[in-house]
């Protein structure tokens, strides 16, 4: 287990250095200006042919699933798993763009051993293009770093917020995946990711206040988003059964005063791999490939690619929606 997480830190330095990419392929920095790209090096003079300032048209391809991860409370593992299941989408053969858009307690990069130099805050100022902020992270996904370059995405003039959306769009059409991995609780910015994704994850434990806090921020969420598509994993339990149990109560509870039901989204057990990878920096499912919590983030995985996404859904891709938000709160002096 030690050797493999020597590699595994061998290979993260060489990320670190811009020598390679956790996947294999060749650094952010030979890719062009304002594109991310997923492709191999060999690929990339085909990309370059792509101009980086008009979107691709949205007929020509499907546009990426996103999902955005919240949770009730802080504490509970909403990082560790948006960053453990974007390297298990990206190695079941996806290409996979994990968004940090937690703002009090960004941590996706430490999770995986990462330095950001720049984050989405630099991209909102136009000191760099997008393609210079996507870290790859091991495991194969991109990581771009959100920072406060978040909150500012709402109050950006409108010609500078067309250009960054041409940026973010190419995601949208390149990408299979998006994950967002948002702040703790709710808040504004955390109803603006959910009401734009496709469908949101609610990551609890079985403890009653993280139970509670769950319940409630469903509550919010559906009140104002009745069509947000909600799917709860309960983290940090001894068996399936315990978190099918934590699931029921919160299902009871949603149909008696919701009217309305989330969808079991999967469980993840007590694995002591899970504290140790976190202490090593490296991601679970690489440092203990074969671990109870790795196999379960798989069977989380395989069920979310198994569910084809709703057509009126895939209409305009995430950061299309997402924009259109920011832009309409703006009008109504109401910040995301």
């Amino acid at each position: 287990m030690m050797d493999q997480a020597s590699q595994l830190r061998g290979m993260i330095e060489e990320i670190r250095n811009g020598t390679v990419g956790a996947d294999g392929f060749s650094c952010a920095s030979s890719v062009p200006a304002g594109v991310v790209s997923y492709a191999p090096k060999t690929h990339h003079d085909a990309m370059s042919n792509r101009r980086s300032d008009r979107p691709l048209p949205q007929s020509r391809v499907r546009l990426a699933n996103a999902i955005t991860i919240c949770s009730g409370k802080g504490g509970v593992g909403k990082s560790n798993v948006a960053v453990n299941l974007a390297v298990v989408l990206s190695r079941l053969g996806n290409k996979v763009c994990l968004l940090d858009a937690d703002l009090g307690m960004a941590n996706a990069d430490v999770l995986c051993n990462l330095s950001p130099r720049r984050t989405l805050e630099h991209v909102v100022n136009g000191q760099c293009e997008l393609a210079e902020v996507a870290l790859l992270a091991p495991g194969g996904f991109r990581l771009i770093p959100g920072g406060s370059g978040v909150v500012r995405l709402a109050n950006m003039p409108q010609a500078r917020r067309l250009a960054l959306l041409r940026q973010l769009s190419i995601i949208d059409r390149t990408a299979d995946y998006i994950i967002i991995d948002t702040s703790a609780g709710l808040n504004a910015n955390v109803l603006g990711f959910a009401a734009s994704a496709n469908r949101v994850l609610m990551i609890t434990t079985p403890e009653p206040t993280s139970v509670t806090d769950a319940y409630g921020m469903i509550k919010v969420l559906w009140r104002q988003f009745p069509e947000i598509r909600i799917e709860i994993v309960v983290n940090l339990v001894e068996s399936e059964a315990e978190g099918r149990e934590v699931f029921a109560r919160i299902d009871r509870v949603c149909r008696t005063f919701l009217r309305s039901s989330p969808r079991w989204g999967g469980y993840l057990p007590i694995d002591s791999q899970v504290a140790e990878a976190v202490r090593m920096r490296v991601p679970f499912t690489l440092f203990s490939p074969d671990g109870a919590a790795t196999k379960s983030l798989q069977i989380i995985a395989n069920r979310l690619t198994g569910n084809e996404l709703e057509p009126s859904r895939t209409e305009r891709g995430f950061f299309s929606r997402l924009m259109s938000r920011f832009s309409t709160d703006s009008r109504h002096s109401c910040s995301i």
